[in-house]
């Protein structure tokens, strides 16, 4: 066994699609039905079809979205996220993946990716070397974050020549970088970093790549461009994915897309807040009946959630959709609604519509309550991907920069086919889900 120190302060493919099989020209300048048409003619499913929804280019059909998405330069981020093929022809297929009981959580886990970028159990490069490795990464009090270490951990623990050391900087960017230059003043053979968001990880990781010290960044990436290894979640499908359910859904219920939006989202400029409701946008944007009716912000907070649905509500008497990108943005979201007694509330006494990110047990059992109108997987259980990446660079084995993980297909109540994409059920992806089983 590795040393650890604990310190707390189906075949799903993630694929790009090559632009010119459609011609996006040509469709960015279709509007709402018009576009639907367009794609029901393609015939797409699968990864196919979400990939048409991933890569199409923002419309100005919708004046509002396309001036809120080039506001605050959503394309920016979106080219600059990595988009590279899966690594070594990897595909994911339910039912694999291996379990194991969280280190430091104690929670039974299923990590999905145990069999990519596989790395054989027992010492790394040189048996009579200890390697010293750290990992920072934010938030042990937030289930997401802890099953993320636990994976981290559990990896290092399978190779008895390295020594794991992982910091909790508590969202304190500033800590976070301290502890990056206290490894390299230290001589650590590898990092590998969770950023709360890009830019303050930029100098302390150019430091330690610098002093030629490998880094890895995980789920996000950081403000050091040369970094050695980035392994990228799927962010794009995400969001692609609640816009593609938000279409679906008002078709069937209405036969068209009309309602009022808003939005509860995480930090500004953080990768997973620029990415999702980037992709989002573009989907909307094609549907000149869609209106955000507010935009909110905070720090991954379910009580400011709550307060800031609380006051939409009370806003909005006809509130049709509410798009949050995580999952403590959806629980405050549906615990504002409960407390408003406003589920129902839509025209025609409709559902408001909860869109989802990030599959905990709980946003699950959401989801199977029907509180959750879907829900966007997005697994912590990266960790241990990252180490064996982070470890293989330290045996002198020779990886791509951009290692990416496949696009999960979207957690619905029950079994829909969305535009193409078949779902998974609530109960068909539980046995992946993070953080406490619900009782």
């Amino acid at each position: 066994m590795g040393f650890v120190v604990v310190t707390v302060s189906m075949v799903f493919a993630s694929m790009p699609m090559a632009a010119e099989k459609f011609d996006y020209a040509k469709v960015k300048d279709l509007k709402g039905m018009e576009l639907i048409e367009y794609f029901n003619g393609l015939g797409l499913k699968g990864q196919e079809a979400l990939d048409f929804w991933k890569n199409i280019p923002v419309s100005k059909a919708n004046k509002q979205v396309h001036d809120v998405f080039q506001k605050e330069g959503f394309q920016f981020y979106l080219d600059k996220y990595p988009n590279a093929p899966l690594y070594g022809g990897y595909a994911f297929k339910m039912g694999m993946g291996t379990e194991v009981k969280g280190p430091m959580s104690k929670q039974p886990l299923k990590l999905p990716f145990t069999a990519y970028v596989p790395l054989k159990e027992g010492p790394i490069g040189d048996p009579n070397k200890t390697y010293r490795v750290g990992y920072t990464i934010h938030g042990f009090n937030h289930p997401w974050l802890l099953n993320n270490a636990d994976t981290a951990i559990w990896e290092a623990n399978k190779h008895s020549n390295v020594k794991l050391t992982v910091l909790d900087p508590e969202f304190d960017n500033a800590k976070q970088a301290r502890q990056v230059d206290t490894w390299v003043a230290q001589g650590f053979d590898g990092i590998m970093i969770w950023p709360m968001v890009e830019a303050p990880t930029g100098p302390p990781i150019q430091r330690a790549l610098d002093k030629g010290i490998p880094c890895v960044s995980i789920d996000r990436i950081t403000g050091a461009d040369d970094i050695t290894n980035r392994v990228t979640g799927n962010f794009p499908a995400n969001g692609t994915q609640q816009g593609m359910y938000l279409v679906h859904r008002l078709l069937k219920e209405t036969g068209e897309v009309k309602g009022n939006i808003i939005m509860i989202r995480k930090p500004l400029g953080g990768t997973a807040d620029s990415m999702r409701t980037g992709h989002f946008l573009k989907v909307i944007s094609y549907f000149p009946d869609l209106k955000i009716v507010g935009n909110y912000h905070n720090p991954s907070s379910r009580p400011d959630s709550f307060k800031q649905v609380q006051d939409a509500l009370m806003a909005h008497p006809k509130l049709d959709v509410i798009f949050c990108t995580g999952g403590e943005q959806a629980m405050g979201s549906a615990q504002a609604v409960d407390l408003a007694k406003r589920w129902d509330s839509r025209e025609g006494g409709r559902r408001i519509i909860i869109l989802n990110n990030d599959d905990s047990h709980e946003t699950l059992n959401a989801t199977r309550e029907g509180k959750l109108a879907m829900t966007a997987p997005y697994t912590p259980l990266l960790g241990a991907l990252g180490m064996r990446i982070l470890l293989s660079k330290l045996a002198g084995e020779k990886l791509p920069q951009d290692i990416t993980t496949p696009d999960i297909p979207m957690v619905t109540k029950e079994k829909e086919n969305v535009l193409g994409v078949e779902t998974f059920t609530v109960e068909e992806w539980a046995p992946y889900a993070y953080g406490p089983r619900m009782k």
